[in-house]
């Protein structure tokens, strides 16, 4: 039986989290990437992709569009969605903080550039101190108890998290952490994770491609 197939561009992107609970579960996959206009158009073409995007995830007869749906339904799978429904719900809350962060990042490239230097003093000084503050706030007790964002085991939510903190560090956003010790020991700790630490490490994670200036 072929292995399950994530196809994206050869970019983190909307992909990453999902390649991210894919390391942490240990599920072996292929992964389709294309390059440039001509390839994407064909495959749009082609009738995969449901909305005319990527990614998709490819499992038997199961087709999956939308990142989100595609994370969640392998953290379901694989035992990293929380073992309540309390803790369900506080994972899906998390998830939509981190949408909310990844919303500000993606003002960049969307701003003309004559306007981007504005942008970036904006999250650098307002907006992202903000978000990383409010969630030191709300997930620091349990982070402190269990070491992990909700509940006592690792959860997509934790992945999420981790993802974004990674693209404000190396996209010079660093200092929006600096009253958030908690979130900083969070980053540290998780990639440190046997499994994360080997895809975080290895020649299969794509390149990294920073926020325009």
């Amino acid at each position: 039986m072929p292995l399950p197939k994530l196809v994206y561009f050869a970019a983190r992107g909307r992909a990453e989290v999902i390649r991210l609970v894919l390391a942490e579960a240990g599920v072996a996959y292929d992964e389709e990437n294309f390059k440039g206009p001509e390839a994407f158009g064909a495959l749009k073409a082609s009738g995969r992709l449901p909305y005319l995007a990527v990614p998709i995830w490819e499992e038997g007869e199961l087709r999956l569009a939308q990142s989100g749906a595609i994370a969640l339904h392998l953290a379901r799978s694989h035992g990293l969605y929380g073992q309540t429904e309390p803790e369900r719900a506080l994972i899906d809350e998390l998830l939509g903080a981190v949408e909310d962060v990844r919303g500000e990042f993606r003002k960049l490239p969307a701003a003309e550039a004559g306007k981007r230097a504005e942008i970036r003093a904006e999250l650098l000084h307002t907006a992202l101190p903000r978000w990383f503050g409010l969630l030191e706030k709300r997930l620091g007790q349990n982070l402190d108890a269990a070491g992990y964002a909700v509940g006592k085991a690792l959860s997509v939510a934790d992945l999420a998290l981790w993802y974004a903190l990674e693209v404000g560090v190396d996209n010079g956003f660093g200092t929006a952490l600096s009253d958030c010790p908690k979130l900083r020991a969070f980053q540290e700790r998780l990639a440190r994770r046997p499994r994360l630490a080997g895809y975080l490490a290895s020649a299969k994670r794509p390149a990294l491609q920073l926020l325009p200036s």
